[in-house]
Protein backbone atom coordinates (compact mmCIF):
# COMPACT_ATOMS: atom_id res chain seq x y z
CA UNK A 1 0.00 0.00 0.00
CA UNK A 2 2.95 2.35 1.01
CA UNK A 3 4.77 1.71 -2.14
CA UNK A 4 1.24 2.41 -4.54
CA UNK A 5 0.90 5.68 -2.78
CA UNK A 6 4.80 6.28 -3.16
CA UNK A 7 4.18 5.52 -6.98
CA UNK A 8 1.39 7.94 -7.21
CA UNK A 9 2.75 10.57 -5.67
CA UNK A 10 6.04 10.80 -7.84
CA UNK A 11 4.19 10.08 -11.10
CA UNK A 12 2.26 13.43 -10.26
CA UNK A 13 5.57 15.49 -9.54
CA UNK A 14 7.72 14.36 -11.99
CA UNK A 15 5.89 16.71 -14.76
CA UNK A 16 5.70 19.09 -12.03
CA UNK A 17 9.66 19.08 -11.60
CA UNK A 18 10.23 18.92 -15.29
CA UNK A 19 8.46 22.19 -15.66
CA UNK A 20 10.02 24.00 -12.62
CA UNK A 21 13.37 23.21 -13.69
CA UNK A 22 12.87 23.95 -18.11
CA UNK A 23 14.16 20.28 -18.83
CA UNK A 24 11.41 20.03 -21.38
CA UNK A 25 12.50 23.18 -22.94
CA UNK A 26 15.92 21.98 -22.63
CA UNK A 27 15.87 18.80 -24.41
CA UNK A 28 13.38 20.02 -27.26
CA UNK A 29 15.83 22.64 -27.88
CA UNK A 30 18.90 19.94 -27.94
CA UNK A 31 16.57 18.05 -30.62
CA UNK A 32 15.89 21.20 -32.59
CA UNK A 33 19.49 21.98 -32.54
CA UNK A 34 20.62 18.57 -33.72
CA UNK A 35 17.99 18.52 -36.18
CA UNK A 36 19.30 21.60 -38.27
CA UNK A 37 22.77 21.02 -38.38
CA UNK A 38 21.59 17.69 -39.86
CA UNK A 39 20.00 19.43 -42.22
CA UNK A 40 22.41 22.02 -42.84
CA UNK A 41 24.42 18.64 -43.83
CA UNK A 42 21.87 16.78 -45.92
CA UNK A 43 21.20 20.03 -47.73
CA UNK A 44 25.13 20.55 -48.91
CA UNK A 45 25.18 16.67 -49.22
CA UNK A 46 21.83 16.01 -51.62
CA UNK A 47 21.81 19.18 -53.42
CA UNK A 48 18.31 20.23 -52.08
CA UNK A 49 16.92 23.07 -49.89
CA UNK A 50 15.99 21.66 -47.43
CA UNK A 51 13.53 23.82 -44.24
CA UNK A 52 12.81 23.35 -40.55
CA UNK A 53 9.75 23.60 -40.32
CA UNK A 54 8.07 25.12 -36.99
CA UNK A 55 3.68 24.94 -36.22
CA UNK A 56 4.16 27.80 -33.79
CA UNK A 57 0.19 27.30 -33.23
CA UNK A 58 0.18 23.77 -32.20
CA UNK A 59 4.03 23.44 -31.14
CA UNK A 60 5.34 20.74 -33.49
CA UNK A 61 8.00 20.89 -35.80
CA UNK A 62 9.37 18.72 -38.84
CA UNK A 63 12.11 19.03 -41.24
CA UNK A 64 11.07 19.59 -45.38
CA UNK A 65 13.10 19.01 -48.60
CA UNK A 66 12.80 19.85 -52.05
CA UNK A 67 12.19 16.33 -53.82
CA UNK A 68 14.80 16.34 -55.91
CA UNK A 69 17.88 18.60 -57.00
CA UNK A 70 15.83 19.83 -60.69
CA UNK A 71 12.02 20.12 -61.07
CA UNK A 72 11.78 18.26 -64.41
CA UNK A 73 8.66 16.92 -64.39
CA UNK A 74 5.70 18.48 -66.72
CA UNK A 75 3.61 19.47 -63.84
CA UNK A 76 6.68 20.87 -62.07
CA UNK A 77 7.84 22.93 -65.55
CA UNK A 78 4.01 23.85 -65.10
CA UNK A 79 4.38 25.50 -61.98
CA UNK A 80 7.79 27.06 -62.96
CA UNK A 81 5.73 28.09 -66.09
CA UNK A 82 3.04 29.94 -63.68
CA UNK A 83 5.69 31.04 -61.52
CA UNK A 84 8.05 33.50 -64.00
CA UNK A 85 4.22 34.47 -65.28
CA UNK A 86 3.44 35.73 -61.94
CA UNK A 87 4.72 39.39 -61.05
CA UNK A 88 6.16 40.23 -57.57
CA UNK A 89 3.28 41.56 -55.67
CA UNK A 90 1.17 38.21 -56.43
CA UNK A 91 4.67 36.34 -55.11
CA UNK A 92 4.65 38.51 -51.97
CA UNK A 93 0.92 37.54 -51.18
CA UNK A 94 1.81 33.38 -51.82
CA UNK A 95 5.01 33.53 -49.62
CA UNK A 96 4.23 36.31 -47.13
CA UNK A 97 7.32 35.60 -45.13
CA UNK A 98 9.90 36.33 -47.85
CA UNK A 99 11.25 39.69 -48.20
CA UNK A 100 13.74 38.93 -51.51
CA UNK A 101 12.26 38.59 -54.45
CA UNK A 102 14.67 36.28 -56.05
CA UNK A 103 14.14 33.84 -53.60
CA UNK A 104 10.34 34.17 -53.84
CA UNK A 105 11.00 33.25 -57.07
CA UNK A 106 12.74 29.99 -56.20
CA UNK A 107 10.30 29.23 -53.70
CA UNK A 108 7.50 29.30 -55.71
CA UNK A 109 9.75 26.73 -58.00
CA UNK A 110 10.42 24.52 -55.54
CA UNK A 111 8.31 21.80 -53.87
CA UNK A 112 8.88 20.32 -50.47
CA UNK A 113 7.87 16.88 -48.94
CA UNK A 114 7.91 16.05 -45.71
CA UNK A 115 11.56 14.51 -45.27
CA UNK A 116 11.15 11.05 -43.15
CA UNK A 117 14.10 10.43 -41.08
CA UNK A 118 14.21 9.88 -37.48
CA UNK A 119 16.03 12.31 -36.36
CA UNK A 120 13.94 15.10 -37.88
CA UNK A 121 11.21 13.50 -37.76
CA UNK A 122 7.69 15.06 -37.27
CA UNK A 123 7.62 15.32 -33.75
CA UNK A 124 5.35 17.94 -30.67
CA UNK A 125 7.58 19.75 -28.12
CA UNK A 126 7.33 17.96 -25.04
CA UNK A 127 4.90 18.62 -21.64
CA UNK A 128 4.00 22.38 -21.57
CA UNK A 129 6.98 23.61 -23.82
CA UNK A 130 5.84 26.17 -25.96
CA UNK A 131 7.88 28.20 -29.10
CA UNK A 132 8.12 31.81 -28.17
CA UNK A 133 8.94 34.79 -30.80
CA UNK A 134 10.42 32.41 -33.68
CA UNK A 135 12.82 34.91 -35.29
CA UNK A 136 14.57 34.32 -38.95
CA UNK A 137 16.58 36.61 -41.02
CA UNK A 138 13.85 36.36 -44.20
CA UNK A 139 10.92 37.72 -41.08
CA UNK A 140 11.28 41.29 -40.92
CA UNK A 141 9.86 40.56 -37.12
CA UNK A 142 9.68 37.72 -34.56
CA UNK A 143 6.93 35.32 -34.77
CA UNK A 144 4.66 34.07 -32.16
CA UNK A 145 1.87 32.46 -34.31
CA UNK A 146 1.39 30.45 -37.72
CA UNK A 147 3.77 28.56 -39.27
CA UNK A 148 7.75 29.74 -39.45
CA UNK A 149 10.12 28.36 -41.90
CA UNK A 150 14.34 28.08 -41.13
CA UNK A 151 15.68 27.77 -44.77
CA UNK A 152 18.89 25.51 -45.68
CA UNK A 153 20.77 25.81 -49.03
CA UNK A 154 22.72 23.58 -51.06
CA UNK A 155 25.54 26.15 -51.39
CA UNK A 156 26.57 25.85 -47.44
CA UNK A 157 23.92 28.94 -46.02
CA UNK A 158 21.11 28.74 -44.00
CA UNK A 159 19.63 31.51 -42.28
CA UNK A 160 20.64 32.94 -39.24
CA UNK A 161 17.44 32.46 -36.51
CA UNK A 162 16.61 32.13 -33.00
CA UNK A 163 14.08 29.56 -32.03
CA UNK A 164 13.50 30.02 -28.12
CA UNK A 165 11.01 27.31 -26.35
CA UNK A 166 9.88 28.07 -23.02
CA UNK A 167 8.49 26.17 -20.23
CA UNK A 168 7.25 28.41 -17.64
CA UNK A 169 9.90 31.21 -16.69
CA UNK A 170 12.45 28.63 -18.09
CA UNK A 171 14.06 30.01 -21.78
CA UNK A 172 16.18 28.00 -23.79
CA UNK A 173 17.27 28.68 -27.36
CA UNK A 174 18.68 27.81 -30.55
CA UNK A 175 20.57 30.35 -32.41
CA UNK A 176 21.61 29.42 -36.24
CA UNK A 177 24.59 30.59 -37.65
CA UNK A 178 24.08 31.16 -41.48
CA UNK A 179 27.93 30.67 -42.88
CA UNK A 180 28.90 27.64 -40.67
CA UNK A 181 25.60 26.39 -39.81
CA UNK A 182 26.22 26.61 -36.31
CA UNK A 183 23.37 25.71 -34.44
CA UNK A 184 24.23 25.92 -30.67
CA UNK A 185 21.88 26.37 -27.58
CA UNK A 186 21.84 29.04 -25.21
CA UNK A 187 19.69 30.12 -22.16
CA UNK A 188 16.96 32.89 -22.13
CA UNK A 189 16.52 34.54 -25.37
CA UNK A 190 19.05 36.35 -27.51
CA UNK A 191 17.95 39.58 -28.98
CA UNK A 192 17.51 39.42 -32.82
CA UNK A 193 19.07 41.77 -34.93
CA UNK A 194 17.80 44.58 -36.45
CA UNK A 195 18.00 45.16 -40.29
Amino acid sequence: MVIAIVAMVSAAAIPALDSVTGANARGAAGELSAAARYLYDLAMLRHQTCRLALDLDHQRWWAECTEGRYLASREARSQQDQAREEDDDQLAERIPDERDAERRKLLARARFGEFKDRLAAKRALPGAAAFTEVWTEHQREPWSRGMSYVYFYPGGRTEAARIPVADGSNVYSVVLQPFTGRARVVTGKPEVPRS
